[in-house]
């Protein structure tokens, strides 16, 4: 009997299981790493996940505008040129406004608008009528905290500054029939609150209803253009981007 062989027989043999044990060790080594690297992305999708609720977004409101003028500034008396008079006013009028804005997550927006406030008159009648024609014009950058009630509604709080421009224009100007004084502007900044409610129809696109008070707006002095009250309630188209 070739015993030579027997143990060449037995050595590879050897060989093979320690290599057999080896390659299977290396291989059940491997799960835990490859569990690892799943654990990894999907916990990687979680702040991915939460990007996703910022985005960059765009307006277009239209709304129903009030000011309400300070008396001391409009009101006529006795000593008022021209006067006795009656006095009447306009104090609403149509307002459009144009927005964009960063959601900075889900609870925090910042805003950038333009609102065109609206045109109001304020009217002086002894015989021939005097019209003050006031125009509120301004920039708004405002903070937005948001509270999501649903996927697609919420509702939101507005604080920031308005940077405002106010315009009087004097017509039949000195109750003089056809005469107009020059313009009287003033540009101011006061505080912006409002809240409001959105709703994305479908994720892309929404509306918006909101309240907007714009603060004092104008001046009060003899030569100035009068200060009022300024505030809006609006209904805004709103596009995601």
């Amino acid at each position: 009997m070739d015993y030579s062989a027997a143990v060449s027989l037995g050595l590879d043999f050897s060989d093979w299981f320690r290599a057999f044990k080896k390659e299977k060790g290396a291989r059940s080594m491997k799960h835990p790493a490859l569990c690892c690297v799943i654990t990894a992305l999907l916990l990687s999708g979680v702040p991915l996940a939460r990007a996703a609720n910022d985005y960059w977004y765009a307006g277009l409101g239209v709304g129903y505008s009030r000011v309400q003028f300070y008396p001391s500034d409009f009101k006529s008396s006795a000593t008022t040129p021209g006067c006795p008079c009656d006095d009447s006013k306009k104090e609403a009028d149509a307002g459009f406004k144009g927005f964009i804005g960063y959601q900075i997550n889900r609870n925090w927006a910042a805003e950038l608008s333009y609102a065109t406030v609206g045109k109001f008159q304020y009217k002086y009648d002894n015989g021939i009528t005097q019209d003050a024609v006031y125009k509120v014009t301004g920039v708004g950058f405002s903070a937005v905290p948001t509270i999501n009630l649903t996927r697609n509604l919420s509702v939101f709080g507005r604080l920031g500054g308005f940077f405002s421009q106010t315009r009087l224009t004097f017509y039949n100007s000195g109750f003089v029939p056809g005469a107009s004084s020059p313009g009287r502007q003033f540009s101011d900044t006061s505080l912006l609150a409002g809240f409001g409610a959105q709703y994305f129809l479908d994720g892309e696109n929404g509306v918006r209803i909101e309240y907007e008070n714009f603060g004092r707006v104008g001046n009060g002095c003899s030569a100035c253009t009068g200060r009022a009250n300024a505030k809006t309630i609006s209904a805004s188209a709103i596009f995601k981007f």
